[in-house]
């Protein structure tokens, strides 16, 4: 028989340590039902610990561990790790041996593997590579040997990556295609994975001689219907052994980045230098963000301006749906683009480098063609002098009104005498941050009191220089990723109420990020940019649901040439009390069961950016939730709540856009469907801007609009661009 739930607590008591307690009182209640979980770890080595205000990472990190250990769940995933040493390292870490010392000199162990179609491909076409024969011949040995025995490899076309025709390309047929969120599903004809440019041209050349459209993608992580569609072709820039495989060994596999051995696709170039701390570098769409990171500490010299954090996703990822990184002072990733090369609809090679076409060419969602590789300005390298605290959420970003704080997130200092002093100190501090920090962005984990802020400046100073997140804390960082996925998999888990589920989430997130012991701790941690930038390490071991907006920053009354930061006071407290909103309910939901997280960053020059147009900058704001609510009905409702509030602001005149790669199309916009409120409200403009630009790109290069449909488009792009 199932175990009743606890009464939920009343709204007051929605708070980390009444939920601690909660769980440490009832959670023996689920262990008949689910007698896999080790309820002792969980409350003697997560629970008290916290509730005890006894902060440590390997503390509470170990004793997730231990709790679940012995449940089907975990012991499936970790018999996919593909590495003994690792799963050594797991082991002696549950056994109380400390992160460093587990990591010790010999750092990470673990390895790639083949998914099963690849040991398939690759096992076949070595019995063909015995075989001296031509072209037709060769197609005849596929369709014989593959056909009759493998799903995955029935009919495949003969895709040549090299002039000599000695290299065929890797290639599945009818794989099903899934994106990292799971909002995504179809099965493409063929699934392409090549490593040269030739190897690009000849897949469009094939395309148009049989009709097809071509979409591409890197680690899959956009939540939107950006990808290709059913019986089209798909080319993938991670290989299938990687994209589909969780845990993700990219950010632990032993290494740097060793140009001299990647593919044409891979490569990393540095070019001219512009100006005095610019240069230019070449860099392949298929470099991931942890490959170019490793380039970039190894050299020293020279690093992107601003990135997203995440390491699992490629170049051209990051560029195609115009991804971002934080500050006020720094613009999308596409704005940093200064060449496009492409793969056009005729099969040829080109190269888009006009400063104003490039504005078009840079941010295209793959319409334009298959991007080979994109020339991005970089900086010299400079030194972030990181300061994150644990702070609370009151007085991290402060309420245009106290009383807007739930009564549930009250500290002491509520009822203080100088409250008011407090909030306004509060508030001049966060405005500081958000108008002059090169970094800047806020965290809170639901139900929490205190919220995470990470704002930062650099410099030129190499005093005092570390590597952070060292080898140790990249290992528990890593760990926590992997075992956040499999926990929320769990049936126990499941089981929970959902804001059982938040806490646990949050306690487990909260211990893995600085300061680590003890939370009132201010560290100062100063290291080079890119592991600034990138801080968190095996994201992608955890699939989230996410929906972000990009709100853009508004004049101040008194100073039109400064921005008001009150806006983004309403859309964050906005949210936290959407949180709170239900709880009186007999039966409260917690649809948002991870963070409420915030960037401020600048404005975009980039055609069809989000952020295009706002000049005094943008408030970047999401919301993330577990699978598991989305199960739980919950979440769909929420977004959609706080979408209204996010686009109610300055009577709705703000032009509030949705990340292009999040979650949005199941939202309504002021009442509208989401396509036709953003092709005829939030974007004719640009999008008219853009549609001739392309055009201008075309009569240049040989090809028309008609083409690029055809060619590249798909089923939203038909609708969002090309249809009148």
């Amino acid at each position: 028989m199932a175990p009743q739930a606890p009464t939920p607590p009343k709204p007051a008591n929605l708070e980390r340590t009444h939920i601690l307690q909660e769980i440490l009182n009832h959670v023996d209640d689920y262990a008949e039902e689910y007698n896999k979980v080790d309820y002792s770890a969980l409350k003697q080595d997560v629970l008290k610990p916290v509730l005890a205000e006894n902060f440590n990472p390997e503390t509470q990190i170990r004793g997730f561990l231990k709790a679940f250990r012995h449940t089907p769940a975990y012991k499936a995933a970790f018999e996919e790790i593909p590495s003994p040493e690792l799963k050594e390292q797991i082991n002696a870490f549950i056994d109380d041996k400390t992160a460093k010392d587990v990591v010790g000199d010999k750092n990470f162990h673990l390895v790639s593997h083949k998914s099963p179609p690849a040991v398939h491909h690759f096992s076949l076409l070595n019995e063909l590579k015995k075989l001296v024969i031509g072209e037709l011949e060769l197609k005849t040995a596929i369709q014989d040997i593959f056909h009759p025995k493998h799903k995955h490899v029935k009919g495949l076309p003969v895709i040549y990556e090299d002039a000599g025709k000695t290299k065929v390309m890797e290639c599945y047929s009818d794989v099903p295609f899934e994106n990292w969120g799971s909002t995504v599903k179809n099965t493409p004809k063929f699934t392409f994975l090549p490593t040269t440019v030739l190897g690009v041209q000849n897949i469009v050349r094939y395309a148009s001689a049989n009709n097809y459209r071509v979409r591409c993608a890197g680690y899959r992580h956009s939540w939107s219907s950006i990808f290709s569609q059913d019986n089209e072709l798909f080319i993938s820039f991670v290989s299938l052994d990687v994209v589909n495989i969780l845990p993700d060994p990219m950010s632990i596999i032993p290494g740097e980045y060793n140009p001299a051995t990647v593919s044409e696709l891979k490569t990393i170039d540095l070019k001219e230098q512009t100006a005095p701390g610019k240069r230019l570098c070449r860099i392949g769409t298929a470099v991931t963000n942890e490959e170019f990171r490793r380039w970039a500490v190894a050299n020293k010299e020279w690093s992107l301006p601003a990135d997203v954090i995440l390491v699992e996703v490629t170049i051209g990822g990051v560029n195609a749906p115009i991804c971002h990184g934080a500050g006020i002072g720094n613009k999308t990733i596409s704005d940093y683009v200064r060449r496009i090369e492409y793969v056009d609809c005729n099969g040829q090679h080109r190269v888009v480098d006009d400063k104003y076409l490039i504005k078009a060419a840079a941010g295209a969602f793959g319409l334009l063609g298959v991007v080979t590789h994109v020339t991005i300005e970089l900086d010299a390298m400079t030194y972030a002098v990181m300061q994150p605290v644990k702070i609370d959420v009151g007085l991290a970003i402060p309420p245009l009104d106290k009383e807007d704080i739930p009564q549930a997130l009250r500290e002491g200092w509520f009822h203080a005498t100088d409250a008011s002093q407090q909030i306004a100190a509060a508030t001049a501090k966060f405005e500081e941050r958000a108008a002059n920090d090169y970094y800047s962005e806020w965290f809170w984990f639901t139900y929490q009191k205190k919220a995470w802020v990470n704002t930062f400046n650099t410099t030129t100073d190499v005093t005092g220089l570390t590597n952070y997140p060292d080898d140790a804390n990249v290992f528990l960082q890593w760990v926590q990723g992997w075992l956040g996925g499999v926990i929320t998999t769990i049936p126990f888990f499941n089981a929970i109420p959902g804001y059982w589920q938040a806490q646990l989430i949050a306690t487990m997130g909260m211990a893995a990020l600085p300061p680590t012991l003890g939370e009132s701790a201010t560290p100062t941690l100063k290291t080079l940019l890119p592991n600034a930038l990138h801080f968190r390490r095996g994201v992608q071991n955890m699939p989230v649901r996410d929906m972000e907006f990009q709100i853009p920053l508004p004049p101040r009354s008194d100073d039109a040439t400064r921005p008001d930061f009150s806006v983004v006071q309403r859309a964050w407290w906005d949210v936290i009390n959407l949180v709170y909103a239900d709880a009186d309910n007999a039966d409260p939901s917690s649809p948002m069961r991870l963070t409420l997280e915030l960037r401020i960053m600048g404005g975009s020059d980039v055609l069809m950016a989000p952020q295009y147009g706002n000049t005094l900058g943008t408030a970047s704001i999401e919301i993330l939730t577990l699978p598991d609510a989305v199960a739980d009905d919950e979440w769909t409702a929420f977004s959609q709540r706080v979408a209204d509030l996010w686009t109610s602001y300055a009577d709705g005149k703000l032009n509030v856009r949705p990340h292009w790669a999040k979650e949005w199309e199941g939202v309504r916009f002021k009442g509208r469907e989401a396509r036709g409120f953003l092709k005829e409200v939030a974007y004719p403009e640009q999008i008219k801007e853009f549609k001739a630009a392309l055009a201008q790109i075309g009569s240049q290069q040989g090809w028309g609009l008609e083409e690029l449909q055809k060619r590249f488009s798909n089923e939203l792009w038909d609708k969002m661009v090309f249809q009148p």
